[in-house]
Order: structure tokens, then C-alpha cells, then sequence
């Protein structure tokens, strides 16, 4: 009895293992719906056992029909169990399977992505890098362009072809024209230009041009003062407008040392040609005048009369050509004394007021305590009356003629702006019109040998050549100021003298 008892009891407790480790299972693979079925059966199976052990008659049954019976459903709840094991299994090798093949496929994509990320981030690095050298060529251009424009020593700028301003400037052109920064940046290249000039320019920057162009022209510096300067021109595109580059040379010097260059050129060749003509003509014009008035003396004959005067007029008038030829050279013949000028105008009036006539108004302006001058009276009046002629021819219908002398000291500074000026003490005579003035190339012609503005046959053209020479051979030297439609005004400067002025005549 207690053997079948202790049989019983350890039949009842095998079953009661078994749910557990179902349960373990099903919670090992996932299937705890299925584990916790199997619980119950066993469960429920190990209750009727235990009550069928210890209450058989209770619930009808036989002891040994319910031992047959769960000794039959054992074995297939624990078939059931394995065949469920086996699927979970297999599910779970198939979900590893099927795991194994996405990590594989995601470090497939995982490696093609950062092999793309590995290109991107070379191709990056292979830009920044030519970000790098663009920058440092960038910057190795602005320094380039730092000094071949800003330190360039020869006057740039580049301005707008529409409306004229200027878009960069060097330092040079600032230091050459006088400006700074801000007064440049206000102004246009129209304002480089002199008034009579600008519309020339403002024609020329219409033609716009791809190739490379030269020019000569004229600029005014902030002083007012002109410059000649030789332009090199390249039309480009600046700002997305159209804009020019203009390059400018200064040529004032090279011009002005040309133009003397020529000028002495010229003055020597009519030097010799005017100094062998002058005293070989001058004595050939002396006998024919001698005999002319000789012959003028004894002539007997009243129709012989009238030709002799005007043989002798016309050779005095050859004679007073070859005194101007003489003149032209510096070889005209000199008696230099102390001379007034104020005495010497005095003396001359009432024949300045009829060389004059009444359509000019004549007015005189003395400087006081004039020093003398160290000149030949008689020359000092011929270059009166060819000042005065000069002014009458340029007033045809009347004005005013202002005769002025003053006494100057100048120093170093004044004396280098005029052309053969020297510094110290000297006097000045201005003869001033209000006719009708003079361009700025008849100017640079003024005193050249016969050059005249007037047709042939009306003048010499020696007037103010024979002025100039004059002058010059009394050491002294000629500021002329003059603007179209403004007048003329000429200015002789001889130097001081100590000796005595000369006493009237």
C-alpha cells in the first residue's frame, strides 16, 4: 500500500516537471502561446492524476485505466512537444537564416555606401584642395595686380565708356595730377580734359575699339596747369559694363625740348640765312639809297623827281628789312645807356596816339620808382611800336591798349616758370589788348620767323621774331598770355641796371 502510494506520487510528479521545461522552452524560442498550451495540458493532466491517485472511486474511473491513459498521453504531449520544438527550431534557423542574409546585404550596402562616402568625401577633399590653390592664385593675382597697377609708376585709371567716372585709379596718376583719393573719385575724365577739348574726347570713347590704341592729348592737372601727355588705350568689360583702361605718359618735357630742339634748329639755319643776307643786302641797300638820294639832289629833271623819291623810299625801307634780319640774329648794332622806360613811353605818346588812331583808346600805367635798364633807346622803340603794331592788327574795330612797366625781384621759383628767365631785379613792360586774342597754336608759333595769321603779301611775318631777338640781345626775355576772344597781353622783362638813366632827347 505505501509502495503503490510512493509509485503513485513520483507518476505524478514526472508530469508536473514537464510543463516547466515547456515553459523554459517556449520562452528559449518564442512560442510561449504554444508553451503556456503545453503548461495547461500538463498541468491539468499531472491535478487528475494526483486526484485520480489519492480519490479513484471519487471520480469513477479505474486506478489502472487513468495510470493506462496517461502513460498514453504522456508520450504524445511529449511528441507534440518535440515535433513543436523541432518547428521552432527550424522557424528559428530559418529567422537566423534569414538575419544572417540581411546583415549580409545590409554590410553589402553598408560597404557600397561607404565606398560612395569615401569617393564624395575624396572628391571633396580634391576640391577644397583646388579651392586652396584657386584662393592662393587668387591671391597671388591680387598682389600681381597690386603692383603691376596700384605700384605702377606711370598714371592709370579705368572709367565707365556710359558715363564717364572712373572705376579704379593707380597712385601715380594721384600723384601726378595733383589729387587725392576722394577729390579723383569725384570727378569724370571729362574733367582730365580742357573745355575746348572735351568734346573730342567724348567722340573718341564713343568708337569703341578691341584693339590696343595710342593718341596724344592734352590734361589738366588739379593746379591748372596743361599737360601733353601720350595715351595708351585697351577697351575691356569692368562691373559687367563696358569700360577703358587708359595708360598716360607725360611727353610735356620730351615736347617742350623738341620743340626747342626745332626752335634752335630753325633759329640757326636763319641765323646764317638772315645774318649773309642782312649785311650783304644791307650794303648793297646803302649804296642804291646813297646814290638814289644823290641822284634825287641834282636831278634837273621834274619827271625824273617823283621815281627817284620813291627809289630812295624803297630802298629805305630794304634798309629797315635788313635792320629786322639783323635784329632777327642778335647782330642788329647796339649803343647801350641807362634807359627810363616810364621817360622813354612819355617821350613816344602823341606818335603812339596817331599809330593808333581814334578806334583805340590808349591808356598808360607807370610803376613808380622804376629802376633803369641797361639798353639801345632806339631798339627799345622799335620793340614798342612792333608790340603796339601787333595789338592795333589784332583790334580792327577798335578797343583798348593798356601800356604798363613795373619793377619785379624774382626769385628761383618764378624765374624756372618762364622760358629764359633769370632771378634778381628787373623791369617789366606789358603792352595789353582786348582784341581779338590768340589760339593756343598760333602761341606755340608766335615768334617764329614769318609765321603770320594774315594772307601773304600783307605782312612779314618778322614783327615779333625781330621783338624777340631784340630782347634777347638785351638779355632779356617775353611772358605772353593770351585767350581766344579774351585779348593778348605781353610781358618784356629786361633785367635791372645801376647806371644813371639818360637824359631826355
Amino acid at each position: 500500500m505505501s509502495y503503490s502510494l510512493i509509485h503513485t506520487i513520483v507518476l505524478s510528479l514526472f508530469p508536473c516537471l514537464i510543463p516547466p521545461y515547456a515553459f523554459r522552452l517556449s520562452r528559449v524560442f518564442g512560442t510561449q502561446r504554444v508553451g503556456w498550451v503545453l503548461v495547461a495540458s500538463f498541468s491539468l493532466l499531472a491535478a487528475l492524476e494526483l486526484v485520480g491517485a489519492w480519490h479513484p472511486m471519487r471520480l469513477g474511473l479505474d486506478p489502472g485505466l487513468a495510470l493506462d491513459l496517461l502513460n498514453f498521453l504522456v508520450p504524445v504531449l511529449l511528441l507534440i512537444g518535440m515535433v513543436h520544438i523541432e518547428i521552432v527550431f527550424k522557424e528559428r534557423l530559418r529567422v537566423e537564416e534569414q538575419e544572417q542574409r540581411l546583415r549580409s546585404e545590409l554590410e553589402l550596402q553598408v560597404k557600397e555606401r561607404t565606398a560612395e562616402l569615401d569617393r564624395a568625401n575624396e572628391e571633396l577633399r580634391h576640391e577644397i584642395t583646388l579651392r586652396m590653390q584657386g584662393e592662393e592664385e587668387l591671391r597671388k593675382s591680387k598682389e600681381q595686380y597690386r603692383f603691376l597697377f596700384d605700384e605702377n609708376p606711370q598714371p592709370m585709371w579705368i572709367y565707365n565708356l556710359s558715363s564717364f567716372a572712373f572705376l579704379a585709379f593707380n597712385r601715380a596718376a594721384l600723384r601726378h595730377y595733383g589729387f587725392t583719393s576722394e577729390e579723383f573719385r569725384e570727378l569724370t575724365a571729362r574733367d582730365l580734359y580742357p573745355p575746348g577739348d572735351v568734346e573730342g574726347f567724348v567722340a573718341d570713347s564713343e568708337k569703341a575699339s578691341a584693339e590696343l590704341r595710342r593718341g596724344l592729348c592734352r590734361h589738366r592737372k588739379k593746379d591748372g596747369s596743361l599737360l601733353e601727355v601720350e595715351v595708351i588705350c585697351q577697351d575691356l568689360r569692368c562691373a559687367g559694363e563696358p569700360a577703358r583702361l587708359v595708360l598716360a605718359h607725360d611727353v610735356t618735357a620730351q615736347r617742350r625740348l623738341q620743340k626747342q630742339l626745332l626752335q634752335a634748329q630753325k633759329a640757326e639755319v636763319t641765323a646764317k640765312l638772315a645774318g649773309g643776307i642782312g649785311d650783304n643786302f644791307g650794303k648793297l641797300i646803302t649804296i642804291i639809297e646813297a646814290d638814289a638820294k644823290g641822284l634825287l639832289d641834282n636831278c634837273a629833271d621834274p619827271g625824273a623827281v617823283e621815281p627817284l623819291k620813291r627809289m630812295a623810299a624803297t630802298a629805305g625801307a630794304a634798309a629797315s628789312l635788313t635792320h629786322q634780319l639783323l635784329a632777327l640774329v642778335r647782330r642788329h648794332p647796339m649803343r647801350p645807356q641807362a634807359v627810363d622806360l616810364n621817360q622813354l613811353i612819355e617821350e613816344q605818346g602823341q606818335a603812339l596816339s596817331r599809330e593808333l588812331g581814334s578806334k583805340i583808346k590808349l591808356q598808360k600805367n607807370y610803376g613808380t620808382n622804376l629802376p633803369p635798364i641797361l639798353a639801345d633807346p632806339r631798339l627799345i622803340e622799335q620793340i614798342l611800336h612792333n608790340l603796339i603794331r601787333n595789338a592795333q592788327e589784332a583790334m580792327p574795330e577798335g578797343g583798348s591798349l593798356t601800356l604798363a612797366t613795373a619793377k619785379l625781384d624774382l626769385d628761383e621759383g618764378q624765374a624756372r616758370r618762364q622760358e629764359g628767365a633769370r632771378p634778381g631785379p628787373c623791369v617789366s613792360l606789358t603792352v595789353a589788348d582786348t582784341g581779338c586774342g590768340m589760339t593756343p597754336e598760333v602761341q606755340s608759333c608766335l615768334f617764329e620767323p614769318f609765321f603770320t595769321t594774315k594772307s601773304p603779301g600783307n605782312a612779314t611775318g618778322l614783327g615779333l621774331a625781330t621783338v624777340q631777338g631784340l630782347v634777347k640781345q638785351h638779355d632779356g626775355w617775353i611772358d605772353v598770355n593770351s585767350q581766344p576772344g579774351g585779348g593778348s597781353r605781353l610781358t618784356v622783362f629786361f633785367p635791372c641796371s645801376n647806371a644813371v638813366p639818360r637824359a631826355a632827347y
